[in-house]
């Protein structure tokens, strides 16, 4: 009788989470250009492997982020860019979400990114809510280039700021 319980218990889990299937994305990754001007590369090519219970501290699974199409105002700068984070070689970043905790001023998302082949904890801020039956998700985070083993670019004598910002605004629809 335990044994049936165990199965049918873990048989009917994917029964209660659905799939986050994304309908809009926007992942910016903020920095400045000593001596010269910000930096504002911008992707829309997210994959979600999530999938979402009951409530929003239930989200689990993976996000993908194309490093090729990370774009900013300025192709030649583009080129540096893809150069120094090796995006041919590395052409996704992916986000793990291991907790989603309800803060005071919203939720922290605790996870482990893996940016150019190193994987790192990264804490993300987030503004998630349930609307109109799908999901809205605006969060910020902060990490270090060198700490993913990458070379901040350098343009003739101006240096990339080490430090990368990012906006993320994602949409999803459960299925």
């Amino acid at each position: 009788m335990k044994t049936f319980l165990l199965v049918l218990l873990f048989t009917s889990s994917p029964l209660f989470a659905g799939n986050l299937v994304i309908t809009h994305a926007d992942v910016q990754a903020h920095t400045d250009v000593f001596g010269d001007s910000t930096i504002n590369p911008t992707t829309t090519n997210l994959t979600s492997h999530l999938t979402m219970g009951k409530n929003i501290e239930s989200m689990r699974g993976e996000i993908d982020i194309s490093m090729l199409d990370l774009k900013s105002d300025k192709a030649d700068r583009d080129k540096n860019m893809a150069e120094s984070i090796e995006s041919a070689k590395y052409t996704l970043a992916t986000y793990t979400f291991k907790e989603v905790k309800k803060s005071a001023e919203g939720y922290t998302v605790n996870g482990i990114l893996n940016f150019h082949g190193v994987k790192k904890p990264l804490v993300i801020h987030a503004e998630i809510q349930k609307i109109n039956g799908g999901i809205t998700f605006k969060g910020t985070a902060s990490f270090l280039m060198s700490n993913y083993n990458v070379v901040p670019p350098k343009m003739l004598f101006l240096t990339v700021r080490d430090q990368i910002d990012l906006t993320i605004d994602v949409k999803f629809k459960k299925r």
